[in-house]
């Protein structure tokens, strides 16, 4: 858009070029004593075909411009689009991976239960349940991921950045009352 403004505004300045050229050619047959007539009219003529070919030119060139700008956009739809599917792809495997992750971590959160006294049982089982309704929460995410369009990509990804700070804050909460040492056995 900003090219196609430039060259209207050197077709404006060209045609005023022009206008003033046109000006003086005609003042100065105006003074004259009507003996050159015909070279005025010349000189006018010729100054009109100059205008009428400035103009043709600037206008190949407008269109030359706007087609390129087309051409741009198109491409740069093309990489948004490529864009779009590697990140949704890299997202979906993220998910995935994070999912392992979260079932390796409730794994080992029923299992440190199993080992420990009632009062940290009876805490981490609270702590376990959040977990296990965050695992449901991102295989939801991860539905929607597969499934999602490129106008819906931008909210989905800020959703999933989200889920997975929460998830990990959760789990973090209920590993330090299975093991707050921070021991792995």
């Amino acid at each position: 858009m900003k090219r196609i403004a430039l060259v209207i505004k050197q077709i404006k300045t060209v045609a005023g070029v022009m206008m003033v050229v046109s000006s003086l050619a005609l003042l100065q047959a105006c003074g004259s004593d009507n003996k050159n007539e015909s070279r005025t009219e010349d000189a006018m003529e010729r100054t009109g075909d100059a205008m009428e070919a400035d103009a043709k030119d600037a206008t190949a060139e407008a269109r030359q411009d706007i087609n390129e700008a087309g051409d741009k956009v198109e491409a740069t739809a093309d990489e948004a689009a490529a864009d779009f599917e590697r990140e949704r792809r890299e997202a979906v495997a993220d998910i995935k991976e994070e999912q392992a992750k979260l079932d390796t971590r409730i794994d080992k959160v029923q299992a440190d239960i199993k080992a420990q006294g009632n009062k940290v049982k009876a805490e981490t089982r609270e702590e376990l349940a959040e977990l296990e309704q965050k695992r449901k929460n991102l295989a939801a995410d991860l539905d929607k991921a597969q499934n999602a369009t490129a106008a819906a990509w931008k909210d989905i990804k800020a959703g999933f950045k989200q889920a997975g700070r929460s998830i990990g804050n959760a789990f973090d909460k209920a590993e330090d009352k299975v093991d707050p040492d921070g021991k792995d056995d």
